[in-house]
């Protein structure tokens, strides 16, 4: 989905990246397959890490020639992850197996820092906003923000604007020694529904 926000009478596209990311095709029993195994899937797949690794195209090939009996009652991402767990294995990604939505490639897409420990386990990176003369980085675990990214309704905003309303929120949690919602459940709380501008959003699955 693409719409378009004015800031200053510049207009700028917003989305909601659909897939996050896609797989390439791979030659077996006979024919191409164009793997579909879902954000939430994709995510786990991608992330797995064992001892054992092989690569994509032959785990791929390996999960169809055992004739992929789960995927109908399964769907095609768990019943693949489930063939990857039988076998305990992960795949050795290489760059040309998948492909991030085109959103996350702008040069501006935030990226976590490597010695960054909040962000380890965490396959989206937030861009830092400033609240009250202090910046701030919000850190979103991957199912919440596979949630955020496929919201059916609510009102459109703005995905930093509402970021910056709930660091904001924050701050007057924390004066008040109240706990704080998590951002998640804040923003349906609020019956809003983010969309986003390129460079508000990093994506690294193998992070």
């Amino acid at each position: 989905m693409t719409n378009s926000l004015i800031h200053g009478g510049i207009s700028e596209v917003l989305e909601r990246p659909n897939p996050i990311v896609t797989f390439a095709k791979v030659w077996a029993e006979g024919r191409y397959w164009e793997p579909k195994f879902g954000d939430r899937h994709a995510l786990l797949l991608l992330r797995r890490k064992m001892p054992d690794k092989v690569s994509f195209i032959r785990a791929y090939r390996g999960f169809r020639a055992s004739g992929a009996k789960e995927e109908k009652e399964l769907g095609e991402g768990r019943a693949f992850l489930r063939w990857l767990q039988r076998h305990e294995i992960s795949v050795e990604w290489k760059q040309r197996d998948f492909e991030p939505h085109p959103f996350f490639s702008h040069p501006n897409a935030p990226k976590h820092d490597p010695k960054d420990e909040m962000a380890e386990g965490l396959s989206f990176a937030i861009r830092p906003v400033e609240v009250s003369g202090r910046k701030v980085k919000l850190y979103v675990g991957d199912d919440d923000m596979l949630n955020l990214l496929s919201m059916p309704y609510g009102n459109d905003k703005d995905f930093l604007e509402l970021v910056m309303r709930y660091v904001a929120q924050r701050f007057e949690w924390e004066g008040w020694r109240a706990p704080a919602p998590p951002f998640l459940d804040w923003v349906k709380s609020q019956g809003m529904r983010p969309v986003f501008v390129p460079g508000q959003l990093g994506f690294q699955p193998t992070f």
